[in-house]
């Protein structure tokens, strides 16, 4: 009698194989007592044809009518197995379940109902090649070396959760036709092991997530078709080691179809991306969408960023970027001004500029983008692609708008200029054309009171949340003096009410 026990829920578990009537004979117990299954002294169960022993199993289970599967759970696999399970035709579900591969696991041509290696143990190689499979269960399972997945087709769910890869994954001219979960795996590759992840010439016809997974390795989709959700929810990419020919993760030939779409989505606190050196997406066609959201798109080439972020502008836009991406190497926090949809300009003509003055007095570049408007309200943020610390960025901002406001004051009821003392030529253009720009936004919106198209609450928001500093702090007295002279002056006084 075998000695295997196990404890599973609180319910012990003893030697199934020892119940299988004329299977066992007293001689197959090692000196252990573990029976010729169970038993991990590879010598002794290779001198008794072990192989020989699970063919047993095989056929006893198969020809059992009350049986519904063949047993295999706790086997510890010590020799070459390939002909145990290709070229063959099962008809009942097989449950490997924590089981031991000790030698290479190799799987070809095969045809199965639902296999599951839950929480099994793959010391060597494992390949699977042109197999079919109902449903594939690889749950808490550890792959010690590389795992080759070629030419398979599952036909209902696939299952990798909690899995771990000490070495590459490749999947390869496959199709996932179900539900697909590679969810909350880890890929703490073996770096003996020249190779990364690698899933190539495949599609996924189901919903397929990688949520929670972790990428510690070189990572490439390639040549991939997606039917229907295709979701990275929180999943890691933390592979950064500097590459001379290509990024850490790759996405190139991405087909997502009409019904298709493809979603990055991290979190306010690990943005997608954030750990990686750098992210490719080229050659992608987009039938159905693409989603981003808490991404870090400065891992991307400049060019493929443009490239997506233009894309998002386009009538019936199929890419979407969502709350809390960063587009840029620095940009500032969503600001969000209360005006009316007939003052927005002003509020646009205010940020532009503050842009103009801000890049041609000696700072680095400086965008605004405007993310959404509606009939009461404007979001935007201020961006910059110059590779340095945010301190820096925020603190040249604030001091670049005190400076361009200086350069007009109120001097009892007349508006005039302050010019910077320079004798750079660029400076004082610079300067001039931002008192111009400055003059004709006060008299717009003094022209706009009379009217009563504009109100204080409004010229308190815009003046006051436009630019990227605390304008109450910094400016307030100087704010409040150009609103009293485009309300008082009399080019504004006499503008009549129309009707």
């Amino acid at each position: 009698m075998c000695v295997f026990k196990k404890e599973i829920d609180g319910q012990q578990i003893n030697c199934r194989f020892s119940e299988i009537e004329n299977l066992l004979d007293k001689v197959l117990v090692d000196n252990d007592g573990f029976c010729v299954f169970h038993s991990e002294n590879e010598v002794w169960k290779n001198e008794n044809n072990f192989n020989l022993y699970v063919d047993k199993v095989i056929r006893y289970f198969e020809a059992a009518p009350t049986e519904e599967s063949i047993f295999l759970e706790d086997v510890v696999f010590t020799s070459n197995t390939e002909k145990l399970f290709s070229d063959k035709e099962f008809k009942k579900n097989i449950t490997l379940k924590y089981s031991q591969f000790k030698e290479p696991l190799i799987i070809k041509s095969s045809t199965f109902k639902n296999i599951n290696f839950k929480s099994s143990f793959f010391y060597k190689a494992v390949s699977f090649s042109a197999i079919s499979i109902k449903e594939a269960t690889f749950d808490c399972a550890q792959f010690k070396a590389t795992v080759h997945i070629d030419k398979c087709d599952f036909h209902q769910n696939f299952f990798m959760v909690k899995t771990l890869f000490s070495g590459g994954l490749s999947i390869s001219n496959s199709s996932f036709f179900s539900n697909t979960f590679f969810q909350d795996i880890k890929t703490n590759l073996d770096s003996a092991i020249n190779q990364g992840i690698l899933f190539k010439n495949s599609q996924f016809k189901g919903f397929t997530t990688f949520e929670f997974s972790e990428f510690n390795a070189l990572t490439d989709f390639k040549n991939i078709e997606i039917h229907s959700e295709f979701v990275f929810h929180n999943t890691q990419f933390n592979y950064n080691e500097p590459l001379p020919h290509t990024s850490s993760v790759n996405f190139s030939q991405i087909h997502v179809k009409e019904k298709g779409r493809l979603e990055f989505r991290g979190s306010s606190d690990n943005k997608m991306f954030n750990n990686v050196q750098d992210v490719s997406i080229f050659k992608e066609t987009i039938d159905g969408e693409l989603f981003f959201e808490h991404t870090n798109f400065t891992k991307f080439s400049a060019l493929t960023r443009e490239r997506l972020i233009t894309a998002t502008k386009k009538t019936n836009a199929k890419i979407s970027i969502g709350v809390g991406c960063i587009k840029y190497y620095n940009q500032t926090p969503l600001k969000s001004i209360e005006i009316s949809k007939d003052n927005q300009i002003l509020a646009i003509e205010l940020c532009n500029t503050f842009v103009d003055y801000f890049t041609n007095n000696g700072g680095f570049n400086l965008g605004v983008e405007f993310v959404t408007k509606t009939n009461t309200h404007i979001c935007f943020f201020y961006f910059s692609d110059e590779v340095v610390p945010y301190e820096e960025f925020e603190a040249k901002l604030q001091k670049s708008e005190q400076q361009m406001w200086r350069l007009i004051k109120v001097e009892g009821n007349n508006l005039s200029t302050q010019p910077p003392k320079t004798s750079v030529p660029s400076k004082i253009i610079n300067a001039t054309d931002t008192m111009v720009d400055l003059f004709g936004l006060v008299l717009k919106i003094g022209s706009r009171i009379p009217l009563g198209l504009i109100n204080k609450e409004e010229i308190t928001h815009l003046l006051n949340t436009t630019l990227p500093a605390n304008s109450r702090h910094s400016n307030g007295f100087m704010l409040n003096q150009i609103v009293l002279f485009g309300i008082n002056n009399k080019q504004s006084i006499q503008v009549k009410k129309i009707g």
